[in-house]
Formats: structure tokens, C-alpha cells, sequence
């Protein structure tokens, strides 16, 4: 595949649909001893199977872009704990980022700008995990939020949750940067302008930002570092088998 300057890439994978024992070998096949031990030290099942597939979808859709095999890839993370790559020496005109949730992954990754994307299930918040997350938010957020009818306001939260993930990840720096520090303005339901405190030294003119429901569970949001125009396309993956195209609606 080609990655042009102007493109957003995005993969999403649903890893219960994978299970196909040949198949998750050869997924392990790719990992380094250093992600095989952190695989094994997680306690359920479940999140073993999302690990092993969360590293072999981001192998097999850079080895798409490169010729280097999926085994190949190193990653290391930065001063604030985001991966990135890691060849000594080498340094490679791609930029990606992971988000995972129970039942779906996905991967961003664009050529010449900072992403971040963050996926949630919308489902699974209880109404105390609501109120105390929400606590994080700016105080102009959550004056927003309370105003809204209640059952508009969960649907409003995992936009402001999933907007500020994306933006923070894609920052490099994580909850290194105070939630309330920034702030989402809607109206209605379209995204209408981003501020941006002074302390964190960013304009807000330079981001872009893409919001999409999937199968009416997950809520997503994705952050890219540009201020130009840029073409978004999606895709269903299978790890070293599918890479379709997706059709899904940005919000």
C-alpha cells in the first residue's frame, strides 16, 4: 500500500472473530521474547488474545507500507510511555498509533503528522465511572454536559472522553497533560472549535479531528497534528489475511 502525506489511514480489527488456532501461531511467531513474556503475564485470557493481536496488526499493516517483515518491527516508547518505533539509527516517515476496547482494536497511522485515536465501549461505564471521569473534564465541559437532556449526556461524554484521549496520545505526553486544560465546544452534535490554555504551548489551528460510531457499542475518535486538508480512509483487518475497505460515517 502507499501512504501519501496527505492520507489517514485506519484499521480496525475484531479479535473474537479471530480464533483459528494455525492462524494466532503464527501471530506469536512475530513477537519479540520481550512482548511474548508481557503477554504471558496477563491474568484472562481474553486480554492475552487482544495483546497478541493489538502487536500483530500493527506488524503486518507497517510491513504493508515497508519492505520489512512483519517480525522484523522494534518498538520502544517515549519519555511519557507511548510506543513507537525503533531502529537504531533508522528513522522511518511513518507515524502510528493503538487504541483497544473489548471486542474491537484499531490502528492509525499517517506518514508525516502526530495521531492519536482512542476507541471506547460506550457500554460497558457505569453511571459512577461517568460522574467521576467527568470530573476530569474542563469546567466550560462539563457545564456543556449538564445542560444536555440526561439521555444525550453519556453519548456527549464519550465524545469529550475519546476527543481528549485522541488529542493526548497524539501529543506524545499522555495525562501529562491535565484534561482540563483544553476544552471541545459542540453545537448540536458537530465538534465546533477546540481551546487550548495557554500553559500548553499548542495552537488549536493545527489539529484535526474525526469522530465515528461503530456497530452503535464503540464510540472513536481519531487527532491528527495538521492543518491541512487530509483524506481519511478506512479498513477491516485481519492480520497477514484482509485488509478491506470499510465504509463508516465521521461525525
Amino acid at each position: 500500500m502507499e501512504l501519501h502525506g496527505n492520507e489517514v489511514h485506519l484499521y480496525f480489527t475484531f479479535p473474537e472473530k479471530i480464533s483459528d488456532p494455525e492462524l494466532l501461531q503464527r501471530y506469536e511467531s512475530l513477537l519479540t521474547d520481550d512482548e511474548l513474556t508481557q503477554m504471558s503475564r496477563l491474568y484472562f485470557a481474553r486480554h492475552r488474545h487482544q495483546y497478541l493481536i493489538t502487536r500483530a496488526l500493527i506488524r503486518t499493516c507497517l510491513s504493508s507500507y515497508f519492505e520489512i517483515e512483519p517480525a522484523a518491527w522494534r518498538f520502544g516508547k517515549n519519555g511519557y510511555g507511548k510506543p513507537e518505533i525503533s531502529f537504531p539509527g533508522q528513522s522511518l516517515p511513518v507515524h502510528f498509533n493503538l487504541s483497544h476496547c473489548d471486542g474491537l482494536i484499531m490502528c492509525g497511522i499517517t506518514r508525516d503528522y502526530a495521531i492519536g485515536v482512542d476507541a471506547e465501549d460506550a457500554q460497558r461505564t457505569t453511571r459512577a465511572a461517568f460522574e467521576s471521569l467527568t470530573s476530569y473534564f474542563s469546567a466550560e465541559e462539563i457545564e456543556a454536559l449538564n445542560q444536555l437532556p440526561p439521555e444525550q449526556q453519556k453519548q456527549r461524554f464519550f465524545d469529550y472522553w475519546t476527543l481528549k484521549e485522541s488529542y493526548i496520545k497524539a501529543r506524545g505526553m499522555g495525562l501529562a497533560i491535565p484534561l482540563d486544560k483544553f476544552s471541545f465546544q459542540f453545537k448540536a452534535d458537530r465538534l465546533d472549535g477546540l481551546e487550548i490554555h495557554p500553559d500548553l504551548k499548542d495552537d488549536a489551528k493545527n489539529w484535526q479531528f474525526w469522530r465515528m460510531p461503530m456497530a452503535e457499542r464503540y464510540r472513536i475518535a481519531v487527532a491528527v497534528n495538521s492543518g491541512n486538508e487530509l483524506n481519511v480512509s478506512t479498513y477491516s483487518s485481519v492480520p497477514l489475511l484482509i485488509n478491506e475497505p470499510l465504509s463508516m460515517a465521521f461525525l
